[in-house]
């Protein structure tokens, strides 16, 4: 999907000019299981809810300055919209699939197996959902403390119900089969997106191994095996190197005379030696192309994040 596509999505549900349906859900996590529960409200709420995520989804994605990148860029830590497409193997959003039958209310009852508030935004059999977790301010729990609010005039009364708070923000947009936010880390603490990103990285080193170029993949198993992501982030990447679709004798001939890489790793008999994993490292590196050489100042860079710039004409 291209940045183009999606405000065309948004556009088209959002700000048509045609009023849009909202369906207001609670997502109950009980383990590692989510599941839907309506949440009944007034016309009144329905009204600010919906003209709140109007505004939110205009800041979010209409914006000139909204960018979106595929997942496996995410190593680059960039501040835009990341678009990681579910999978038969990576399903976390599976739970919204069957909202049309959902029959079960939200009451206070399940406030404490609450994760977060989906909302379902459609224009006839088009459907968005917009996720919004739910962090422990956003809940005023009245076993904790005595709350008190202003009932007539200037008189205060016991605030004898759980409050909660929804905010003007969307964490993660699910469009089709495409989930779409810059909050990888609540992706990862939430969703099991950890997984996902391991599951890629093993996918990339099959690819390597497959270039014929290496003795052996172990070290690329040791940094996927790492607590920090890292490396597995930037593994992910590899599957759109365009240095993996170079021709294995020409890489090992540029590699054994490169500058850089010649005294980086061992090289004999056409083959590379990935000796520890600072040197399995350096290989991710390398395969990303992620040292660039400045013209102007003749400085090497690691620069993980690059756009291909037009050929410069005099």
């Amino acid at each position: 999907m291209t940045v183009e596509q999606l405000k065309a999505s948004i556009e088209q549900i959002m700000f048509s000019g045609k009023p849009f349906g909202l369906r207001f859900f609670a997502c109950i996590r009980v383990e590692k299981k989510i599941t839907l529960k309506e949440v009944q409200i007034t016309d009144d709420l329905k009204h600010s809810i919906a003209a709140m995520l109007k505004k939110a989804a205009q800041v979010h994605f209409l914006s000139e300055e909204t960018e979106l990148e595929p997942a496996y860029n995410i190593s680059d830590n960039k501040n835009v919209l990341y678009e990681i497409e579910q999978t038969d193997s990576y399903t976390p959003f599976s739970f919204l699939e069957q909202y049309k039958q959902v029959n079960d209310l939200y009451s206070e009852q399940d406030q404490d197996a609450l994760a977060g508030f989906a909302f379902a935004v459609n224009q006839n059999e088009s459907v968005i959902w917009f996720y919004q977790n739910i962090y422990a301010a956003n809940l005023v729990k009245r076993s904790r403390s005595l709350y008190a609010m202003l009932s007539k005039g200037s008189t205060y009364t016991v605030l004898d119900r759980e409050i909660v708070r929804i905010e003007a923000r969307i964490d993660i947009t699910i469009l089709g089969k495409s989930i779409i936010t810059s909050k990888i880390d609540l992706l990862q603490k939430s969703f099991g997106f950890d997984e996902y990103v391991k599951r890629e990285a093993h996918n990339a080193i099959s690819q390597i191994a497959d270039m014929g170029l290496l003795t052996d993949t172990a070290k690329f198993e040791d940094l996927i095996n790492k607590k920090r992501l890292t490396n597995a982030k930037r593994l992910m990447k590899v599957k759109n190197s365009p240095v993996l679709k170079m021709d294995k004798t020409v890489l090992f001939y540029r590699l054994s005379r490169h500058p850089r890489y010649k005294d980086k790793f061992k090289f004999r008999d056409g083959k590379v030696f990935i000796r520890t994993q600072k040197e399995a490292s350096e290989f991710i590196k390398m395969l990303n192309d992620d040292i660039v050489r400045s013209e102007l100042t003749n400085q090497e860079y690691d620069s993980p994040s690059k756009q291909m710039l037009k050929p410069f004409s005099a």
